[in-house]
């Protein structure tokens, strides 16, 4: 097995302290931050539908009177829950317990399946050159390291079954397994976080694969029958009407690209429609790269990656926490770069370098910097979708036919010589963010 470069060594060790550094601060964590944190309106959701009163989780006044009753003796402001219907069924059980052991209950599974998103991410890419498991476990560690999932962890947020989610998908696109990719995509997307779910949807469309969309299809309507089972018309309707309602957070701190828009316009008229078309152009990029995948399957980890972040950017509404979907796609991009025999050394500085900055630029916003220097989050975020569409461009001009590749049930396509009598080596596959 070989020893770990030490371009991996060193952001590995660094990751392994950043992850130490977020549980030492997580046990310190107060009630009094528990109460404000947005666990505890899931907590409330949760609460009326373990009470048998599923139909009118989003009755703002149930959910008020059993906020106050749930932090007492603190009296902080109320924050109404407003997630999925299936997130109250899902957190219920936890709802046995206190609301500051349920806190640290949940808290810590969504933080752990973050990490098992990365690990699962890791062992699926690809891999030319034999990486052996501390190299893996490396990789893994810097892309936990990510600030998302620290604020995932502090804050009880729903992103880790979301990043598993998506890891899992990548896992069976990766073994040609398209139906059930769909299907895991759109289950985990509506049980957690729906609206960061735009740019993937374009992504499936792009790849105009059947079984793909089918499985998606398939997986929606079952996530929403179930919901109609579990909290009723009136429950669906009450999350459909709250749909609309103002999010507490300010978007000038939001990492998508309505945080660019409220930066720099304020919120007004004007910053919506630039976020708008922002959005349509950050969809339709997305799109575009699903369909660079059906030409050239080997583009799968540099287009996956960007249509992640490019759902990140397309958002109506995102925070610090949902960087976390970022986490597998980062696994699976640097697991790519570590088991190319070429040289890609420069674009392992790439990776490398904004994965750091979209954490620093994030924890700018965190402690309020971003006052004076502008939200500069979905800036690193637009970067890094650069990154991805020119890995992808990169790639592109060469004929191709099939041939088998490692990895069950993926084709890799090789160029061919102009005369089309022998095969050349293919380019390296960078998956990159």
């Amino acid at each position: 097995m070989r020893s770990a470069p030490r371009w991996t060594l060193l952001p590995a060790t660094l990751g392994l302290a950043i992850v130490l550094a977020y549980l030492i601060l997580w046990v310190e964590i107060t009630p009094l931050m528990i109460a404000q944190a947005d666990f505890t309106p899931t907590y409330v959701g949760a609460t009326l539908f373990r009470d048998g009163l599923g139909a009118a989780i989003y009755d703002q006044t149930l959910q008020a009177h059993l906020y106050a009753s749930a932090i007492a003796p603190l009296h902080e402001g109320y924050l109404p829950f407003m997630a999925a219907p299936l997130t109250a069924v899902v957190a219920a059980p936890v709802t046995l317990l206190s609301l500051d052991a349920a806190y640290r209950v949940w808290s810590l599974l969504q933080f752990s399946l973050i990490a098992v998103a990365a690990i699962v991410a890791v062992r699926a890419a690809p891999s030319e050159v034999a990486i052996g498991r501390e190299r893996r476990a490396g990789v893994a560690l810097i892309a936990l390291a990510c600030l998302g999932s620290g604020s995932t962890l502090f804050q009880g947020q729903w992103d880790g079954v979301w990043a598993l989610g998506l890891a899992f998908t990548y896992m069976c696109l990766r073994r040609h397994r398209m139906a059930t990719a769909g299907a895991v995509l759109a289950v985990t997307s509506l049980l957690a976080k729906p609206q960061l779910a735009l740019g993937l949807a374009a992504f499936a469309l792009g790849w105009r694969d059947r079984r793909l969309i089918t499985g998606a299809l398939a997986g929606g309507v079952v996530t929403v029958a179930v919901s109609l089972v579990a909290v009723g018309t009136g429950g669906v309707a009450g999350f459909l009407g709250g749909l609309g309602s103002a999010v507490s957070a300010p978007p000038a701190v939001m990492v998508s690209l309505v945080g660019i828009a409220a930066s720099i316009l304020g919120q007004t008229p004007a910053a919506d429609v630039v976020t708008a078309i922002g959005s349509l152009i950050a969809l339709a990029i997305a799109g575009a790269l699903g369909s660079a995948v059906r030409s050239r399957p080997r583009r799968l980890e540099a287009a996956l990656a960007g249509a992640v972040v490019l759902s990140l950017l397309a958002s109506p509404h995102a925070f610090g926490d949902d960087l976390a979907l970022l986490v597998p796609a980062a696994a699976w991009s640097i697991t790519a770069l570590e088991g190319q025999g070429g040289d890609v050394r420069s674009l392992r500085h790439a990776v490398l370098i904004i994965w750091l900055a979209i954490s620093v630029a994030a924890y700018l916003v965190t402690v309020g910097t971003a006052r004076q220097l502008g939200n500069l989050t979905p800036w690193t975020l637009v970067a890094a979708a650069g990154l991805a569409v020119a890995v992808c461009m990169r790639q592109g001009g060469a004929a191709t036919v099939p041939s088998p590749v490692t990895g069950p049930g993926l084709l890799a396509l090789t160029p061919t010589s102009p005369g089309g009598s022998r095969a050349v080596p293919a380019p390296p596959l960078s998956g990159l963010l």
